[in-house]
């Protein structure tokens, strides 16, 4: 039985499948000639590689100042210049303007262009300013600043830095590596009125009180209950915390709104501390927020002048 015949070499493909083009059969080359080589044609200009950030470490440049842009310029907040940051087109606008860094010894101010000096407290305008805060605080302690700080030049801007130094510095080293954590408890007033009288038969209505009486004497023991319900949280809490504030109850349901100063390492801790609190009562309603910017526990509120207010202690 006769052999197949072998295909040509001729109709070989160049490369095979599956191999890069680095595994091809290198071709034969002829032997050089003692007349002066041929001049190649310069390869295209490669393109610069950027270096892919390491795990952990999701960083990008902030670029410098536009030197062609005068201002003025939105104040987004301060950082400690400990190398890269990885922001982008976060600031005010539509599209977001680029965030920009304005370097003056070891603290860079986050800043971007913005057309006004005056900038209206739309929902558009202070989602931004709160979007970008978040992104720094991911990787970075944030001095945070209040919306619309807007400074008219570069040159403010550093010159700002400078005389701020030293309260820059004692802030900023007051929340390194921490974070504002947010509590909120609610409760049902009637709710917790009629859990009482079921608990303690001394608070129902007696046959010879009037019924406001009762509804004084009622609602006396439900605010003791609750404020002492609020001060055993608070210290429950406050261990895994370095410093807490107590703000203002918004509405007639908040009994406590408090703001609390928590290492990065500590805040699953935290967190599982206020579930469990939340799931031991029925009475209460909790919200958890965070985490955010420490604006409760420090107050340095920078003017066009330069001047700075020192942190709250």
């Amino acid at each position: 039985m006769p052999r197949p015949s072998r295909p040509s070499s001729k109709a070989r493909p160049p490369g095979r499948r599956g191999t890069s083009a680095r595994e091809e059969t290198p071709r034969k080359q002829k032997p050089r000639s003692a007349s002066a080589p041929k001049p190649r044609t310069p390869p295209a200009k490669a393109k610069p590689l950027r270096r892919k950030a390491s795990r952990g470490a999701k960083t990008r440049e902030v670029p410098e100042v536009q030197e062609d842009f005068r201002g003025p310029w939105y104040l987004h907040g301060v950082v400690r210049a400990k190398g890269p940051l990885k922001l982008g087109a976060l600031g005010l606008g539509m599209p977001p303007a680029r965030i920009h860094g304005v370097r003056e010894g070891a603290f860079t101010a986050l800043v971007s262009p913005i057309s006004t000096h005056r900038v209206d407290p739309t929902r558009a305008n202070l989602m931004a300013h709160q979007r970008a805060s978040e992104v720094i605080l991911r990787d970075h302690t944030l001095l945070p600043v209040a919306f619309g700080t807007v400074l008219s030049s570069r040159a403010q801007v550093q010159q700002l830095l400078r005389t701020t130094k030293a309260v820059l510095t004692t802030a900023l080293s007051a929340l390194d590596g921490k974070v504002e954590l947010g509590v909120k408890v609610l409760h049902h007033r009637e709710h917790l009125a009629r859990r009482m009288e079921l608990e303690d038969l001394g608070l129902r209505r007696r046959v010879d009180e009037m019924e406001t009486e009762h509804e004084r004497r009622l609602w006396h023991a439900v605010e003791l209950r609750a404020a002492l319900d609020m001060a055993a949280m608070l210290e429950s809490l406050r261990p895994l915390a370095a410093a807490s504030r107590i703000h203002s109850p918004v509405g007639e349901r908040m009994l406590l709104n408090t703001a609390f100063l928590v290492t990065r390492a500590e805040v699953p801790a935290f967190e599982a501390k206020v579930r469990t609190l939340a799931a031991r009562s029925d009475l209460y309603s909790f919200r958890f927020t965070g985490p955010w910017p420490a604006y409760s526990f420090v107050d340095v509120r920078f003017g066009l002048a330069g001047a700075a207010s020192r942190p709250a202690g």
